[in-house]
């Protein structure tokens, strides 16, 4: 015990003097760690972008620097055909996925929300396409529709559809349908949390007090449910824009921005302008407008939260639940009284058309079973193909067959180049995750305890840098790393990760500390724990599923980053992801085209983590992500 006295004496000492100082003062500390990496790694680049649009840097062409002004926006972008015909291509896409999105997240959170036996099993199935990496999701969608020997040839020739094969990627119509089905895919999970945390908002006693003035299940969904989480499914609409807009990953393995053009949107442009063209002063024009475009978007996310915050007075101390906070809402207690109004009409039940109950629940059943057959059946297929002799999965029809191999994942595991890259991606995630957390704890426990003077700006902030899309600043990061020689290093892949996510994980972990009672901090307080002490040994501990919760989403998000993957990744730096990402998108190697049951088990290999990790923490992940935004 005696070798820990020094160091237990200069903790005690520097809490003492943290203690001394102002709750303001206190703030900006704690905030400081992550503010410096924000303010290096996120602020310069962008204003390096905006001085980088006045400037024509065409590094293929003739590499000629200089100033031009306005003219990348004035004279290059409105005589940029190819520009201006992805314009119409981003709006199709951005809408396809907000229709598909919206309705099936709704139908997921709906599902999740029902108590029963299998909730979990059910949970989990909505959970799966977001353990996948979206340059994964693309590589599996594309396994799917192959016009050869995808699944979904062989089930049009099987239902007399199609006769042979069938150009499902080779047609621009086809192509775009699928690039909005596997982009939703991917999405509907991540929203469903959204959306459930608002069902969980809605008392039970409303639904109560429906059925007994005789609504049914319908009738409560369309006069309590749907108006209490409209609100919600706006923001879950914008936000799916948002994220379609930055969409870049699937595209890479899934079209290419193929056939043609077709599906070249204005961020795979942006990319083919800035790496492809190395046209740097053009590009970042570009990624200026896709900047506007993104915070306009984003400033409808943020206008609609704050209105749809209740009007009541803020929970006291001593409140310990959301539900006493809603039931003792003005709003929703209007909600209950025109539900009775309108179900009722002059105190007697309007007339209704009663359906057999059987047949509600066949419906039900199927629609829950069609669903989650969308959500598990791409992974089911890429395990099945994985262990398949290759002509039994690249013959028409498919003739799969009992002999059942594991050859394709030893192979790639012996391989030395994956080796090093599950090395390199196990230290970013690693290191990441640690960083994230702990500047962010620190950085987040002030704006929740205290009332820091301009806490709202700080929060405003972060979310607004948390909008900006990460293939706006490559270049700029590109240059800043190369110049003080980090590119292709871990360092470089953890530090960027990091800075990118700490906007996101204070707003999170803020929300989280604020729903720890004030008591227990009390409590430690008069036990003698300073400040610090308070945070890491009475409202951490209490706050641990919210944190587990959110370092699950850092790890499998890390695990899953492709784009700064590619731009500061080389030979030495090379993820899992980034690895899997150009298999995926290759035609041919050296040998002729990669063997498609190698693809499907590098496919699975590369998601196993995030697949393992979502299965073993499925409940806190599902309760720490849908509650925490019942607080923002």
């Amino acid at each position: 015990m005696g070798s820990w006295k020094p160091r237990d004496h200069i903790f005690a000492r520097m809490s003492r003097r943290v203690d001394r100082l102002s709750d303001r003062r206190f703030a900006l500390l704690s905030f400081l760690p992550g503010g410096i990496l924000i303010g290096i790694f996120l602020i310069p680049p962008i204003i390096a972008v905006l001085v980088l649009s006045f400037m024509r840097i065409e590094l293929i062409r003739d590499g000629h620097q200089g100033f031009i002004g306005l003219s990348n926006y004035t004279t290059r972008l409105p005589r940029d055909e190819e520009f201006l015909a992805a314009v119409p291509r981003t709006i199709t896409l951005a809408l396809g996925v907000v229709l598909l999105t919206v309705p099936l997240a709704l139908a997921c959170a709906m599902l999740m929300n029902r108590k029963s036996r299998l909730s979990w099993l059910i949970g989990l199935a909505v959970l799966l396409p977001w353990a996948v990496a979206p340059v994964v999701t693309g590589m599996y969608w594309k396994f799917i529709f192959n016009s050869q020997y995808g699944l979904a040839t062989s089930a049009a020739n099987a239902v007399g559809l199609a006769e042979g094969q069938v150009r499902w990627l080779d047609t621009p119509a086809s192509a775009m349908t699928i690039a909005v089905i596997a982009t939703a895919w991917r999405m509907v999970p991540l929203m469903a949390l959204l959306i459930l945390g608002a069902l969980k908002a809605i008392p039970d006693s409303l639904y109560r007090a429906a059925k007994m003035d005789g609504a049914g299940t319908g009738a409560s969904f369309g006069l309590i449910t749907l108006p209490a989480i409209a609100p919600t499914l706006l923001v879950v609409g914008v936000t799916s824009v948002v994220f379609s807009l930055q969409s870049i990953d699937i595209l890479f393995t899934l079209t290419g921005g193929g056939p043609g053009r077709s599906t070249t949107v204005m961020t795979w442009y942006l990319y083919e302008t800035a790496i492809g063209q190395l046209s740097f002063g053009y590009s970042a024009a570009l990624a200026l407008v896709l900047l506007l475009v993104i915070a306009l978007c984003s400033s409808l996310v943020l206008i609609m939260r704050s209105r749809r915050a209740p009007r009541a007075e803020p929970m006291d101390a001593n409140d310990s639940t959301i539900l006493k906070r809603l039931i003792e809402t003005d709003e929703l207690t209007a909600l209950a009284d025109s539900s009775a109004r309108l179900w009722n009409d002059g105190g007697k039940v309007q007339r209704r058309i009663r359906l057999p109950a059987w047949m509600g629940s066949v419906a039900s059943g199927a629609g829950a079973i069609v669903l989650l057959t969308w959500l598990v059946g791409p992974v089911l297929w890429i395990v099945v193909a994985s262990v398949q002799p290759e002509a039994s999965v690249t013959s028409l029809p498919l003739s799969l067959s009992a002999d059942l191999r594991i050859d394709n994942y030893t192979y790639i595991i012996s391989q030395p180049s994956w080796q090093h890259a599950v090395f390199v991606s196990l230290q970013v995630v690693i290191f990441v995750t640690i960083l994230t957390i702990m500047i962010c704890a620190i950085a987040s426990y002030p704006l929740s305890r205290y009332r820091v003077p301009g806490g709202k700006y700080i929060i405003g902030g972060l979310i607004v840098t948390q909008m900006v899309p990460a293939i706006v600043l490559v270049i700029p990061l590109l240059l800043m790393f190369r110049y003080i020689g980090l590119k292709d290093t871990v360092a470089a892949l953890v530090l960027v990760n990091v800075a990118f996510w700490i906007p996101l994980i204070v707003w999170l972990l803020r929300n989280v500390f604020t729903g720890v009672p004030r008591s227990l901090e009390s409590a430690g307080r008069m036990d003698g724990a300073s400040r610090l002490g308070s945070l890491f040994r009475v409202v951490m501990p209490a706050a641990s599923p919210g944190i587990l919760a959110t370092a699950i989403l850092v790890i499998v998000g890390t695990w899953n980053e492709f784009l700064f993957a590619v731009i500061l990744g080389d030979r030495r730096a090379v993820t899992v992801t980034r690895i899997v990402g150009f298999i995926g998108q290759s035609t041919a190697g050296p040998d002729g085209p990669p063997p498609v049951t190698v693809l499907a088990a590098a496919g699975i290999l590369a998601v196993l983590p995030c697949l393992l990790l979502v299965g073993f923490f499925y409940r806190q992940l599902v309760a720490g992500l849908s509650t925490g935004q019942l607080k923002a």
